[in-house]
């Protein structure tokens, strides 16, 4: 589904839900405790504005949402799997920081002369010729990490310097 579908979808939906409580009670439910009528069409309008208010949140929330496929977030189904000693896959983007070590997320980088230990990550557009098929994100090994889309903040696989290098 694009994006202006669901723009107006939400939009009907948001009317729709102002109209059908307004009218309800307008008509059938509010005439027996409020006579005048002008003040029956205030409260039934209010009540309608009310539930549309909710349906309206509902609705940016829907509309707003990237992808259009099945699933949970509206992008592709996609299979996620993490089986390595402190992977972490994800199948989606990612806002924030991922840590799979112990000391979290350096703040500083390394002081100068001083390597840290472990591969780097790296990160391919498309994927290899003997790779998972497309949907799919895998980390296995130990402290791995794979991002299935963009990711938005730093990630460490906890390797730093030797106990030795830190005094």
């Amino acid at each position: 589904m694009t994006g202006g579908t669901r723009w107006l979808l939400a939009g009907v939906v948001a009317g729709v839900a102002f109209i059908v409580p307004t009218v309800l009670c307008g008509i059938w439910l509010l005439p027996a405790v409020v006579p005048d009528a002008a003040a029956r069409w205030s409260v039934a309008s209010a009540l309608g504005a009310a539930v549309a208010a909710v349906s309206v949140l509902w609705g940016q929330g829907f509309a707003a949402r990237p992808g259009g496929g099945s699933g949970t977030a509206g992008g592709p189904a996609r299979s996620v799997q993490a089986s390595g000693t402190r992977a972490v896959a994800v199948g989606g983007t990612v806002r924030g920081d991922i840590s799979t070590g112990d000391g979290g997320v350096p703040s500083a980088s390394p002081p100068a002369g001083r390597q840290t230990q472990g591969a780097p990550v790296t990160a391919s557009p498309e994927p290899d010729a003997g790779a998972a098929p497309l949907g799919s994100v895998t980390a296995s090994g130990e402290r791995s990490v794979v991002v299935g889309d963009a990711v938005a903040g730093d990630i460490t696989t906890g390797d730093h310097p030797s106990e030795g290098d830190r005094r």
